[in-house]
């Protein structure tokens, strides 16, 4: 029986090829958006979960609350470690590790800067999963000036030789090569290239610091270990050790645990490690894929129902000679697993084959053999079942209810309660893809806001040159500016120790002569003389640091807006002349000036507390401002002054603009893959709307015909045909909107920073997707208006 009803099923299909070719093709096109997304999602969720015992894996953050603010930290102290190791038993490993700027790693005449390079303890290949190639995991980091390299590192600087026990100079310090471990996996939030013993700093003072902010520290606990009530003990770690001082202070740490697992989406704690992603998306992704599947779904209910009248004697004729219901149901929900087994393999053709645009967009390594996995291709079949038994299951239900009497008789409505059924559906199609397309419009505008908003400096025309693998210019900035300056097209250059975008330190800052809750932690940044003028930063009190004022030098502090008002100061003038000490080195100086706050971070954040000070010793960036009439020549010219200046050292540069707007990179992509799967959900709306238009106009044939006897116009008769679609989409519109702005309005406050919702973007969107769906149906009106009015009165 069953063979004989997908044979019945497969001749319907071959019998009506463009009803099924949209049918196909509408759930195909559903099906491949759900995959592409499925496949992301999966990626996603999946960061971290290969390490073995990931589930008594942790991270140890910090939180410092002072009585003015509360400032989170994804790197803590060294000391917290080895004090657990120490003092609890529940604590089966511990392991510390720093990163750092980017590394000028050499070997003979071999030499690049590497991004991935860290510091950390042996006991790191206890807690995660890192297989080493070579070497031992016991003992690799256990010396100081050792290095363990990933296999790419290995063949990146000696090729096919062995590279164990030989040695890379890694800032012009001899590491010891005592291991090669396999590449990282690209969903982990700990990447690396150059992994380098911690006892290397055994001498930094920074390692006994119980105030420092510098090292992710990672825990492995025992079994059966109750984790709520360790992170209780954990929590007020510091009190037993520097609790006194923190006292004096107005401060307080407290420690908390975070599963290794939820870090990727959940953690947006400060200086993690990579940036982080956003579980929002995914679930903002998940149900674009869901909605998407729904229209395609919907599509195939109401083409079925609309096509009944045309069905409705094959099932009085099965009737009459036996059939019963239930085989009739299974006869149609038979075509529809079949369309659905079709589209499904459609569907996997169109990700084999997009999944690369997939991750140009998102810039992942996502792979089609992901699907193959015997257990994804198990749900996948299942899943294509249940959405074809989903959606055929109301056309068979109708579709089987019919009365042989009345349809062998000629009587083809299917009655009103099926036409508002597909009005329902319809409006619920149309519905979702008007939320789609105003979330589109939405996302597009603010990331358009940010991107265009003013930053409160000057970030066109200016091209940076940073400094790493320990380039210092500490006593020759100057003179590094004035080459560089030499260039008619180079107007101005400054030094600082980061550039808006880049981030910024943190360190604790102390306001003498007032009482200790004015105590807190602040953003710092250090710059020379000219930053200000040549960034266009506005100051609104006092003055800037200036070229032949020494005691600048080490000795004042610039402050902006926001540290105005968390020091509670009623004006900027009032901050002038009040001494700061800050956390670094502890110098005490006066604070000379306050600028207008700028945007040294994205726009996602408000403007926090900034100190400024000139630190010649922490320049790590040089900024050239430019003028790009002749780029070629002008970059020939900086080169060339690098090579004086910085002999041996590659050569690297960015414009300040294109980098700062890199930190939109990850929104502007979620937003491009939303708008695509909108553009894609419509399509298919479309698709099923075609072909309703199509069966709408062949149920109205002899009607039309006599309109036209009786003197109606094309025009009249493209109206009449498309007056009942267009009622559909405006109720759906009615629909969409408050629901779009509901969703949308609490996206929009994941922003400082944030554009108003208005009417016109709703209006913008209703007047699209109408127009969409006027030219979708005014073909298929426009082909009836046009027919022969003799031809549609001998119809049937």
């Amino acid at each position: 029986m069953l063979k004989n009803y997908f044979k019945i099923a497969w001749r319907n299909f071959h019998r009506h090829k463009g009803y099924s070719f949209i049918n196909t093709a509408g759930f195909a096109i559903g099906m491949a958006c759900c995959l592409l997304i499925f496949i992301y999602v999966r990626h996603e969720l999946s960061y971290d979960k290969y390490h073995k015992d990931v589930e008594r894996i942790y991270r140890i953050a910090q939180d410092i609350r002072t009585q003015t603010a509360n400032r989170v930290f994804a790197p803590i102290s060294p000391m917290v470690a080895p004090t657990l190791k120490a003092d609890y038993p529940q604590v089966e490993n511990a392991a510390r590790a720093m990163t750092t700027s980017s590394r000028l790693v050499r070997r003979e005449e071999t030499f690049f800067y590497e991004n991935y390079f860290m510091y950390a303890d042996q006991e790191l290949f206890d807690i995660f999963t890192i297989p080493f190639i070579q070497g031992n995991s016991k003992e690799a980091l256990t010396r100081p000036q050792t290095v363990v390299i990933s296999e790419r590192m290995a063949l990146k600087y000696f090729g096919r030789a062995n590279p164990m026990g030989k040695t890379l100079e890694i800032n012009k310090r001899e590491y010891e090569i005592t291991g090669v471990v396999a590449d990282p996996h690209e969903n982990s939030h700990i990447k690396y290239d150059l992994i380098a013993s911690l006892g290397t700093l055994s001498n930094w003072s920074e390692m006994s610091n119980w105030y420092s902010t510098m090292f992710y520290t990672y825990l492995k606990l025992k079994p059966n270990v109750n984790v709520e009530e360790f992170s209780q003990h954990v929590s007020s770690l510091a009190d037993k050790y520097v609790g006194e001082k923190l006292g004096s202070r107005g401060s307080a740490y407290r420690y908390f645990l975070q599963p290794i697992s939820g870090i990727h989406l959940h953690s947006h704690l400060r200086y993690e490690i990579e940036p982080p992603g956003n579980a929002l998306y995914i679930y903002i992704f998940s149900f674009v894929g869901l909605f998407i599947l729904i229209i395609a779904c919907l599509n195939f209910m109401n083409l079925a129902t609309s096509r009944a009248a045309n069905r409705a004697k094959e099932v009085g004729m099965r009737k009459i000679v036996g059939a019963k219901r239930f085989q009739l149901i299974g006869q149609f929900l038979g075509e529809s697993l079949l369309v659905a087994f079709l589209s499904l393999c459609f569907a996997m053709a169109i990700v084999r084959f997009t999944i690369p645009l997939l991750n140009n967009l998102t810039g992942t390594s996502l792979s089609f053999v992901d699907l193959l996995n015997p257990l994804v291709l198990i749900s996948l079949i299942g899943g294509g079942i249940l959405v074809g038994l989903a959606a055929g299951l109301y056309p068979a239900f109708v579709l089987s209810a019919f009365r042989p009497v009345l349809t062998l008789k000629g009587t083809k409505s299917v009655g009103s309660r099926s036409f508002a059924m597909r009005t329902v559906l319809v409006v619920i199609q149309f519905t979702i893809s008007v939320v789609l397309i105003i979330g589109t419009l939405i996302m597009y505008k603010q990331f358009n806001f940010m991107k265009n908003q003013h930053l409160g400096f000057e970030k066109e025309q200016k091209l940076v040159l940073p400094l790493r693998g320990g380039i210092s210019i500490e006593k020759n900035y100057e003179t590094a500016k004035d080459l560089f300056s030499k260039h008619p097209s180079i107007t101005s250059a400054t030094v600082s120790s980061s550039v808006p975008g880049r981030g910024v330190s943190n360190f604790g800052i102390r306001l003498l002569g007032e009482e200790d809750d004015k105590s807190q932690s602040m953003f710092h940044t250090y710059f020379d003389h000219d930053f200000i003028p040549d960034y266009g930063i506005e100051i609104v009190a006092g003055r800037a640091f200036q070229k032949g004022m020494s005691t600048d030098i080490k000795g004042a502090f610039l402050i902006n807006e926001a540290a105005v008002k968390a020091f509670a100061w009623s004006s900027p003038e009032e901050a002038l002349g009040k001494y700061l000490k800050t956390g670094y080195g502890g110098r005490v100086s006066p604070i000379i000036g306050v600028t207008r706050n700028f945007h040294y971070r994205r726009l996602q954040s408000e403007v926090e507390p900034l100190v400024m000070e000139f630190l010649p010793e922490s320049f790590r960036y040089i900024t050239l401002s430019i003028d790009i009439t002749s780029m070629k020549e002008t970059l020939a010219f900086i080169e060339s002054q690098w090579k004086i200046l910085f002999p041996g050292y590659p050569f690297e540069n960015f414009f300040l603009d294109t980098d700062f707007d890199r930190q939109y990179r990850a929104d502007e992509q979620v937003g491009r893959i939303f708008g695509i799967f909108t553009l894609l959900g419509l399509f298919i709306a479309c698709l099923g709307l075609l072909a309703l238009a199509s069966f709408t106009a062949e149920s109205r044939t002899k009607e039309i015909g006599i309109r036209k006897v009786l003197g109606a116009s094309v025009m009249e008769i493209v109206i009449m045909l498309s007056k009942q679609f267009t009622k559909w989409v405006l109720l759906a519109n009615c629909i969409a909107w408050p629901i779009a702005y509901y969703f949308m309005h609490r996206w929009l406050k994941n922003f400082a920073y944030r554009i108003n919702i208005n009417i016109v973007t709703f209006l913008l969107s209703g007047i699209l997707v109408l127009a969409v769906a006027l030219i979708t149906v005014s073909y298929q009106s426009i082909k009836a208006s046009l027919a022969n009015p003799v031809d549609s009165l001998r119809y049937e």
